[in-house]
């Protein structure tokens, strides 16, 4: 039988999930508003993973007076290349060179190795030995940590990829901003499609997209899912055409109820506006922000790729998004533009 205690926190855990879906869709949106966490960058999969190991020979160095002779010596004879990462001594160990690198056919060992090529070095060791040692350098200092157990590495921490993996990566007032916008996209889908709870939510598939230009600090169009309509009219689509109006161009005669921006602008005190038709108009979405309630599907990543915008935020997977569940868009270098792209609002 089971202790009490480990069935209460099971009850507990279901509990919590069925009044969260249970909650109000006015409560579910406060709760964004006012939530303490902040949004979270979505990266390539290395910056997260385990980093890849390798077999590599280390040689116990007998007197500690000849490691800067074999240092010297090694790095000239026996380079390592392709694993700069790694410090090359450690106490009195020193790194010789991946067991690799030795020819299996030959069944040779190191020291037969050293004997035969860097004669000069052959009485400095005690013993030879096999490690394991990371194949990749460090991208974290996570990574970094975890890692030193093997062997000393070298490591340049990126202090902005430090800091947008960390718990905080805005400022307080910015990820406010981040969370009223990422609140306008579920106060679209209620209006629209009249939901009541974050379970309607769930079990639907709207989605709304809210695109602001930071510089100013105001919404530059709002769309909401109209493919019952046209195939083609995901809520991105749609937002990117209707930025495109506020530059002269667009093709789709559609947007939202005015009575609908009213209330938006009023209830979440927001404002409205571009910078088009100044000096400083940007091309489409360059430097915008866009919000949607849902990840993209692929065609809408690649639309938000050409549309050159800054940062995407989202607060729902989908099976077959293009920004995290299905593939990452944004970690592919061949890619002509690349964005930021964070999630975690629920």
């Amino acid at each position: 039988m089971e202790p009490p205690v480990k069935r209460n926190r099971i009850d507990d855990s279901i509990n919590s999930i069925t009044i969260k879906n249970q909650t109000g869709i006015d409560n579910l949106i406060d709760s964004i508003i006012n939530s303490k966490n902040q949004p979270q960058i979505i990266l390539g999969d290395e910056y997260y993973q385990t980093l890849p190991l390798i077999k590599v020979f280390i040689g116990h160095v007998k007197q500690p007076k000849d490691i800067s002779k074999l240092f010297e010596i090694l790095n000239e004879k026996l380079p390592l290349k392709h694993l700069l990462h790694l410090k090359r001594v450690r106490k009195k160990d020193i790194l010789l060179s991946p067991v690799s690198f030795l020819n299996s056919d030959t069944q040779e060992s190191i020291q037969e190795y050293i004997e035969r090529n860097i004669p000069e070095i052959k009485d400095c060791f005690e013993y030879f030995r096999e490690a394991t040692v990371p194949l990749t350098p460090p991208l974290t200092r996570k990574q970094y940590m975890e890692n030193l157990r093997h062997w000393s590495l070298n490591f340049h921490p990126n202090h902005y990829i430090e800091t947008i993996m960390s718990d905080q990566p805005f400022k307080q007032s910015e990820a406010r901003n981040h969370r009223i916008y990422m609140a306008l996209t579920f106060e679209i889908v209620k209006w629209y499609f009249n939901i009541k709870s974050y379970e309607d939510i769930l079990q639907s598939d709207f989605n709304a997209a809210v695109v602001v230009d930071p510089t100013i600090n105001s919404v530059v169009t709002l769309a909401v899912d109209n493919r019952h309509e046209h195939p083609l009219q995901h809520p991105a689509m749609l937002a990117i055409d209707n930025v495109a109006k506020t530059q002269e161009g667009g093709v789709w005669k559609i947007d939202i109820d005015d009575t609908l921006k009213e209330d938006l602008k009023e209830k979440f005190k927001i404002q409205y506006g571009t910078r088009s038709g100044t000096a400083e108009s940007p091309y489409l979405c360059t430097g915008y922000y866009v919000y949607l309630l849902r990840e993209p599907c692929i065609m809408c990543s690649m639309g938000l790729v050409h549309a050159r915008a800054k940062k995407i935020f989202f607060s729902l997977d989908t099976p077959l998004g293009g920004l995290k569940s299905k593939t990452k868009l944004q970690c592919i270098e061949s890619l002509n533009h690349c964005f930021e792209v964070f999630t975690g609002f629920l």
